[in-house]
């Protein structure tokens, strides 16, 4: 009796340490994705913020000026449904057309007043493609998203590596 309940033990030793090598390793495997996962979230606004630039350069690099008036104020909700933050709608006249577009940056209180005239930077050739002819408009949010994308990244897969190796758990 006594060596059926060694063998058993022994048994259940193995089985035991067979599950924490499993443990272990799917734990190390649910690391790795959460850090493809999270730097594929930065890297998906790092990229909507090299577009944003790109129009940016763009528009200043071969777009053409002209005068816009803003036409409304379209109000936005903040993420805790709160009241409001303000977005401009501009309207502008090219190639003897009637363009609008909303502008690319909400504030509380509003940048700017109903009926009041802006410089428009727009595409000559898709004037569909325009943004408000000032430097908060254009290039804030590039400025802004891209350093703050790659600086989470970098801090992101630090911590995840950190965990990786010291066999620590999510």
């Amino acid at each position: 009796m006594e060596q059926y309940e060694k063998s058993f033990d022994k048994a259940a030793n193995k089985i035991g340490d067979a599950a924490d090598k499993v443990a272990h390793g799917a734990n190390k495997i649910y690391i790795g994705c959460m850090t493809v996962l999270a730097n594929l979230f930065f890297m998906a606004f790092c990229l909507w913020g090299v577009y944003s630039a790109s129009i940016s350069w763009r528009l200043e690099t071969t777009g053409e000026t002209t005068t816009g008036i803003v036409t409304r104020l379209d109000e936005q909700s903040d993420a805790e449904g709160g009241c409001c933050t303000y977005v401009p709608v501009i309207e502008f006249e090219a190639n003897g057309k009637t363009y609008s577009f909303s502008g690319d940056t909400a504030s509380d209180p509003p940048q700017f007043e109903i009926n009041e005239k802006v410089s428009v930077l727009y595409d000559p050739l898709d004037p569909q493609i325009a943004q408000i002819n000032k430097w908060s408009q254009r290039w804030l949010f590039p400025i802004l998203i891209i350093p703050a994308m790659i600086f989470a990244s970098i801090l992101v897969t630090f911590f995840m590596i950190r965990a990786w190796r010291r066999g620590e758990t999510l």
